[in-house]
């Protein structure tokens, strides 16, 4: 089967290797879809600090079972899936109190566990979600992004009539502003300097702008993971105010503390999802009005993710790019 590595930073390929047999407690999967993400990209660029080269990327994934290990219940034949791709231990004090996604031990497939970037892939079945019937297979494939966003949304109080501000238009920023106006915030903006990226927002029904005004939200999401929005965030709250940070810093970053204290800001980090984020960004998305189509704004067969990779890098150009597996 063909499948997706990247041997070394700037180094991807497309290579052949042996189908793979599901274990017991496994499933064979057939992807469907499978998105590139901003991880992905900084894997390719050298830039993520938790991986070892090689990377079989691939952890946003929608595809069917079309085989079962031993010890796996015979229905998940035949089924559309979606993978969420958290590796967690079970056995520390933030798993055995609910909070896997902060897992001691925490892996995840396409970056410290090979991922599912080919054709075929062996999985614990655990690991899979059924989708309903009917369910678009493109919607699946941002099943993870938006599980990020449904994640980080429920971190604090409810955001229903309340007013939001998301930093950064990229494709988390974008679900994140999306499912806030589904939730029923008073006010939904998101702010970005790129201008095709705030078309975008447009076309989703967001108001969009270039700059956050002061005090003018209740909740401010960052999702580009600079200290300039960072900070844009923390001097431009409510007092008494929320930051939620889920943009992924590559740098240490000075904040201005006397002002947290001042205003008695609370500033949240949010990491990824667990299992009932991923069944209410199933619940979201499986809604025919729940409009996120504009974000998948690139196709490509698996024999062409060099130039795939090479589009999902022309990151002002772009948003979620999938490889499409036939």
């Amino acid at each position: 089967m063909k499948r997706v590595v990247i041997m070394q930073p700037h180094q991807l390929a497309v290579i052949e290797t042996p189908r793979p047999e599901p274990g017991p407690g496994q499933a064979l999967l057939k992807p469907s879809y499978i998105g590139i993400c901003g991880s992905d990209l900084h894997v390719l660029e050298g830039k993520h600090p938790f991986v070892s080269y090689p990377v079989y990327p691939g952890h946003e994934v929608s595809g069917v079972v079309c085989k079962l290990g031993q010890r796996v219940k015979r229905d998940l034949l035949g089924k559309q899936v979606v993978l969420e791709p958290s590796l967690f231990c079970g056995k520390c004090r933030n798993c055995k109190s609910g909070r896997y996604n902060i897992c001691e031990n925490l892996r995840v497939f396409g970056f410290q566990s090979p991922g599912a970037m080919g054709e075929y892939f062996a999985v614990a079945a655990d690991r899979l979600h059924v989708l309903p019937e009917g369910f678009l297979a493109t919607r699946g494939a941002l099943t993870e992004p938006s599980a990020v966003a449904v994640h980080a949304l429920r971190l604090d109080e409810s955001v229903k009539g309340r007013e939001i501000a998301v930093i950064g238009a990229g494709t988390i920023g974008l679900l994140t502003a999306l499912i806030a106006k589904a939730y029923g915030a008073k006010r939904v903006q998101i702010i970005d300097l790129d201008k095709s990226r705030l078309k975008a927002a447009q076309s989703l029904g967001l108001e969009a702008t270039t700059t956050l005004r002061p005090q003018s939200a209740n909740i401010i999401f960052e999702c580009v993971g600079l200290a300039a929005t960072l900070r844009t965030a923390i001097e431009n709250s409510r007092k008494g105010g929320t930051i939620i940070v889920l943009g992924v810093f590559g740098q240490e970053t000075s904040i201005p503390a006397s002002l947290i204290q001042d205003w008695e800001l609370r500033i949240l980090g949010s990491l990824m999802y667990t299992t009932p984020d991923y069944q209410e960004a199933i619940r979201l998305l499986g809604d025919p009005d729940f409009n996120v189509e504009p974000v998948i704004t690139h196709k490509f067969p698996l024999a062409d993710a060099n130039e795939a990779f090479a589009t999902a890098l022309k990151r002002s150009e772009v948003l979620k790019v999938l490889l499409s597996i036939n």
